[in-house]
């Protein structure tokens, strides 16, 4: 099954870990027309994540990567991004592959209205996961600044903050 990922997924080592989605296999750069990238989703952790912000507006676009998922590691998959607990639900969404145009229909998460806080602000290393996976797979310049100058605020957890970190240190 087809996975759009437009935020920390995007970074295929991240997403290729055992607890998320070990077999997933790039696809190509999407494109969602209609919503904008904000970081507005509550995580777990009192942080910002990704949200896909639904504007109606076709100028808004929301670069990511398709990746190709085995079925049976989708529980895995909703398990890491929250939806037992209620922050995300898994949508199908048209998605168009840049390059060829060519629409797709596949899988993302969608932050849950009760879970979004225009007040939350991303971690320093949440954002640079981010970065990096659209560094990885070549998301347009302009996209990769607007990303880039997201604020953010350091975690306060210094050991996860240091882990995270050290993984982006191993590209």
């Amino acid at each position: 099954m087809t996975y759009f990922a437009y935020g920390s997924n995007m970074l295929e080592q991240r997403l290729r870990h055992a607890a998320r989605a070990p077999s997933a296999v790039f696809l190509g750069v999407g494109a969602v027309r209609g919503y904008r990238l904000v970081f507005h989703k509550a995580g777990m952790d009192g942080s910002g994540k990704c949200a896909l912000d639904d504007t109606h507006d076709h100028s808004d676009v929301v670069y990511g990567v398709l990746f190709e998922i085995d079925d049976a590691q989708w529980t895995r998959l909703d398990a890491a991004e929250g939806v037992k607990g209620g922050g995300y639900s898994r949508e199908t969404i048209a998605v168009e592959l840049v390059g060829c145009g060519t629409q797709v229909q596949a899988q993302t998460y969608v932050a849950n209205r009760q879970f979004v806080d225009a007040s939350q602000v991303p971690f320093d290393w949440y954002k640079a996961l981010v970065v990096a996976g659209a560094l990885e797979h070549g998301l347009p310049d302009a996209y990769v600044r607007v990303l880039q100058d997201v604020a953010t605020i350091r975690d306060p957890n210094d050991e996860r903050r240091e882990a995270a970190l050290a993984a982006l240190g191993d590209l």
